[in-house]
């Protein structure tokens, strides 16, 4: 709905969700933007921007309103305020734009006619954005991963990113009252992966930069006008009465609405995510190999894996450190493996008859000078008709020509693609269905890999290689709060670095655990970070798709026991709730959960009853 009083100087927009009001009888300010699930009018008399040019703050009040104009259609509703400053020779537009559901779009553009005959550095600053309120007695802001930070201050929430360019995976800044369910939500749309902002015209990456309500309040955006209007900044604001879990679910949904993820539904490729721990070995090393009988030694290699709950995977690494000395390729090493490729494909067949998939590596940078790219995929291809081997290793990469994908199931369906790094870009992440979690850090708790849920039919088992006996508890501990399967590497280039008898009793422990309830850790619609007004203390959600219950994973950051009560997401009813994972205590006292847990520790808790609507 979009009511224009002309005489008074006021347009409203409102919609399910949210109204917004202007006031321009001098200059143009926001009299209000409210979330009206809340019953609270908020955000009252602000201005619509503040630019900086040549030293000088002008605020939208500072400019005239020459018209406000409405327009509609079957589906959207416009308002645009033109703007202008004829003595800094400056034109704005603001467009508002009402999907007549629950979000309110607020478009920038600002025009600049060089008044000194050439640009000017200019900045915009948003009032409404840098001081959003919910309007309770007070409010809980997460900007956007920051939503649980570290008591070292770091984000908890792991990020996708990449030097130059980016994911377009942008969480929003949510803003909810002390209930944690009434506020707003509020993205930054953004067209190109560029992370240089003088590139692109839309500067919402800037404010996807941001960590912390200090940077947000005083913050100051770069753009870029000329006379053309081309410039931009956009906030597409919902209305929400469920809190974070309800921003992040819209904010999935609108990703995934931009991609094509039938791959994933390929049955021949659901294998594995049956499985929940998986080996890298080196076929070359004394973990996989019998030097004596010079074969691959399947059995003690197995049997090791049984120490883990056994193995769903092994991953043959069979060239690098070792390529390079001389003029042999990748595929020569194939070769040159005793007995060739078929003593190989005898291995494979052992492995498979004992249950466990194979997967060999595909090293991209190990290109002859007379390969092509088509020729590489084509010697891809080969290799999984010489050896039936299951999938490849996608060694540094994070992309792969869609043709080898092609290729590979030309020869057999089932052959799965696992990158070392998640895909960033459109396509990959459309067809390369499941990447390696890797990082790189010591203390990766507590953590939340984003792409793990934005994207949760990607599995991707966590590993990280050079991590020592203490640090590979924490590791473990990882694999147990993201709900991810794990990845076994012990022999890391010549290094004997193997888990305890108490690490190896907890991976095993854990594979139990995340393949009994796998259907909910592998949920279509899990919620990272969720509040638990407890500090130190981190929670992430997982929800199947049918009737089953939903399993909440908590982790205790604290040097002590703490105890977690009162609660609940966005108003949830919990009929029974049981320990399904470490050790501690759960009871739904009068609908509401309360959880115990020991220090640095995980604790999974299945419940029961009704969900959050």
């Amino acid at each position: 709905m979009i009511r224009h009083d002309a005489d008074a100087g006021t347009v409203t927009v409102q919609n399910n969700a949210l109204r917004a009001v202007i006031s321009y009888g001098r200059g143009a300010v926001f009299r209000e933007f409210s979330n009206i699930l809340s019953r609270r009018t908020t955000n009252a008399d602000r201005d619509m921007f503040v630019l900086n040019i040549r030293g000088r703050d002008l605020a939208s009040g500072d400019f005239d309103v020459t018209s406000v104009r409405t327009a509609r259609d079957e589906v959207l509703e416009l308002v645009t305020v033109y703007m202008e400053h004829p003595g800094e020779d400056l034109k704005v537009r603001v467009h508002l734009i009402n999907d007549n559901d629950k979000t309110i779009t607020v478009l920038f553009q600002v025009w600049d006619g060089y008044k000194l005959g050439v640009p000017s550095a200019v900045t915009m600053h948003i009032p409404l954005l840098a001081n959003l309120e919910a309007g309770g007695a007070s409010e809980d802001r997460y900007y956007p991963s920051g939503i649980a930070p570290t008591k070292k201050g770091a984000d908890a929430m792991i990020p996708m990113t990449e030097g130059f360019c980016g994911s377009d995976i942008l969480l929003p800044l949510v803003v909810c009252d002390a209930e944690e369910k009434f506020g707003f939500s509020v993205q930054f749309p953004t067209m190109s992966d560029l992370n240089d902002a003088g590139a692109t015209q839309n500067v919402n990456k800037q404010l996807a930069s941001i960590s912390n309500e200090r940077e947000l309040a005083c913050h100051r955006l770069g753009i870029n006008p000329d006379p053309s209007f081309n410039d931009t900044v956009e906030l597409r604001i919902s209305g929400i009465s469920g809190g974070w879990a309800e921003a992040f679910s819209d904010c999935r949904d609108a990703w995934q609405s931009l991609y094509d993820f039938s791959e994933y539904e390929r049955e021949d490729l659901r294998w594995f995510s049956r499985g929940a721990v998986h080996n890298f070995v080196f076929l070359y090393g004394r973990e996989g190999f019998d030097h004596e009988k010079q074969e691959i030694d399947v059995d003690g290699l197995l049997a090791a894996g049984d120490e883990f709950g056994g193995y769903d995977t092994v991953t043959i690494w069979n060239q690098y450190p070792r390529l390079g000395v001389d003029a042999r390729t990748q595929w020569d090493f194939y070769d040159d493996f005793p007995g060739g490729r078929a003593a190989l494909r005898e291995a494979v067949k052992k492995f498979h008859d004992r249950g466990v998939r194979v997967f060999l590596p595909y090293i991209p940078w190990d290109r002859g000078g007379g390969e092509t790219t088509e020729g590489m995929g084509d010697e891809l291809a080969r290799i999984a008709t010489d050896t039936d081997a299951d999938g490849f290793q996608l060694d540094t990469m994070r992309d792969l020509p869609y043709s080898y994908r092609k290729k590979l199931d030309a020869v057999r369906p089932g052959l799965v693609l696992t990158a070392q790094h998640h895909p960033l870009k459109k396509r990959p992440v459309e067809f390369i269905t499941t990447s390696w979690d890797e990082f790189w850090r010591a203390d990766p708790m507590p953590e939340a890999d984003v792409f793990r849920f934005m994207c949760p039919h990607h599995i991707s088992p966590a590993i990280s290689r050079w991590l020592r006996t203490e640090d590979k508890t924490v590791l473990i501990r990882r694999c147990e709060f993201g709900a991810s399967p794990i990845v076994v590497w012990q022999d890391i280039f010549g290094r004997w670095m193997p888990y305890s008898a108490e690490q190896k009793e907890r991976i095993k422990t854990w594979k139990r655990t995340y393949l009994k309830y796998r259907e909910i850790y592998q949920g279509s619609r899990p919620i990272p970070l969720v509040p638990t007004r407890t500090g130190g203390v981190y929670c992430n959600l997982f929800t199947g798709d049918a009737a089953g219950g939903r399993i909440y994973s908590f982790y205790n950051d604290n040097d002590e026991d703490c105890v977690v009560k009162n609660f609940s997401v966005s108003g949830e009813k919990i009929d029974n709730a049981k320990i399904v994972l470490g050790d501690g205590e759960a009871s739904p006292e009068g609908g509401i959960l309360t959880v115990g847990m020991a220090a640095h520790e995980v604790v999974h808790v299945l419940v029961t009853g009704q969900p959050a609507h």
